[in-house]
C-alpha cells in the first residue's frame, strides 16, 4: 500500500488544478534515476569491503555488523530500485501512442535480483569465516565479493542505456512553422494556403493540428520536409530537419524555418 501511494503521488503533479499524469519519456527518466540509485549503491558497498579487508589484513578488528549492515543495506537498495525500473517501464508502455519491448529491461532486473542472492550468500560466508577467526577464508572471499557488486554496477549501466534508447524511440516532437526573409527575419504577412509535411522515411504526408495551420504535434523521431502551399504569387523554400537534432525551445516546441519568397 505504501508503494501504491508513493507512485500516484509521483507519476501525477498538480497544475492549475488539474491533474497531469507523467508522460512515457518522464516514466522512463525515473526508470534511469532508480538504476543509478542501483549504481550509487554499488560505490557505497565497495567501499564497505574495502573497508573490511583493511580491517582484516591491517588493523586486525574487523566490524562484522557494520559490515553485514553495508552489505544488505546494498540488497535492498537493489531490490527496490529493480522493482522501481519494472514499475516506471511498465507505466511508460501503458502510456505510449509508441509500443516498445521490456524484454531486455526484466531481464537485467531480474539479473539483478539473482546478483542479490550471490551477494547475500557471500555475506553470510563471510562472516561465518570472521566470527570463526578464519581470516584467511574471508580475505579470499573478497575479491568474489567485489565482482558481484561490479556485475551489480554492470547491469544498472545497461539498464540506463537501454532505457535511454527506448526513451528515444519513444520520444515524440512539435514543430512549429515559422517563415523567415533570406535575411533570416520574420515574415509578418503572407498569402500562402498553408504547410504540410513529409515523412522521408515513408513518404508519408502530414497536416498541421493547430487552428492556424503551423504547427505539427506528436511527430515520432525521424526526419521530415516541411513545405508551404504557395500563394499566387509566393511560396517558401522547403526545409528538411531530423528532429532528434534540432533545438527545443523552452516552450518544448521546435522552430523550422521556411525562406519565404515573393513576386
Amino acid at each position: 500500500m505504501k508503494k501504491i501511494i508513493f507512485y500516484a503521488l509521483t507519476l501525477a503533479v498538480f497544475t492549475s488544478g488539474q491533474l497531469v499524469a507523467q508522460t512515457a519519456s518522464q516514466n522512463l527518466d525515473n526508470a534511469v534515476q532508480s538504476a543509478g540509485n542501483i549504481q550509487t549503491g554499488v560505490t557505497t558497498a565497495k567501499k564497505a569491503v574495502n573497508q573490511l579487508a583493511k580491517q582484516l589484513v591491517i588493523l586486525g578488528n574487523p566490524d562484522v555488523q557494520l559490515f553485514n549492515d553495508k552489505m544488505y543495506a546494498q540488497v535492498g537498495t537493489v531490490q527496490n530500485n529493480a522493482d522501481d525500473v519494472d514499475y516506471f517501464t511498465s507505466e511508460a508502455q501503458s502510456v505510449t501512442s509508441i509500443p516498445f519491448s521490456s524484454a531486455g529491461i526484466t531481464a537485467l532486473t531480474a539479473g539483478l535480483v539473482t546478483l542479490n542472492d550471490e551477494l547475500m550468500v557471500l555475506t553470510s560466508q563471510v562472516t561465518d569465516a570472521i566470527n570463526s577467526n578464519d581470516t584467511n577464508t574471508a580475505v579470499n572471499l573478497i575479491p568474489q565479493l567485489n565482482a558481484v557488486l561490479d556485475n551489480q554496477n554492470t547491469a544498472a549501466a545497461d539498464l540506463i542505456s537501454t532505457l535511454q534508447s527506448i526513451s528515444q524511440s519513444v520520444k515524440t516532437y512539435t514543430v512549429t512553422i515559422r517563415l523567415v526573409d533570406y535575411l533570416g527575419n520574420p515574415v509578418a504577412t503572407n498569402d500562402l494556403h498553408g504547410f504540410y509535411a513529409g515523412n522521408d522515411a515513408d513518404n508519408s504526408y502530414i497536416e498541421p493540428d493547430n487552428q492556424d495551420s503551423d504547427t505539427f504535434s506528436n511527430l515520432v523521431n525521424g526526419t521530415y520536409t516541411f513545405r508551404a502551399r504557395n500563394g499566387y504569387f509566393s511560396g517558401a523554400s522547403p526545409t528538411t530537419v531530423t528532429l532528434s537534432e534540432q533545438p527545443v525551445n523552452s516552450t518544448g516546441v521546435i522552430i523550422v524555418n521556411l525562406v519565404y519568397w515573393a513576386e
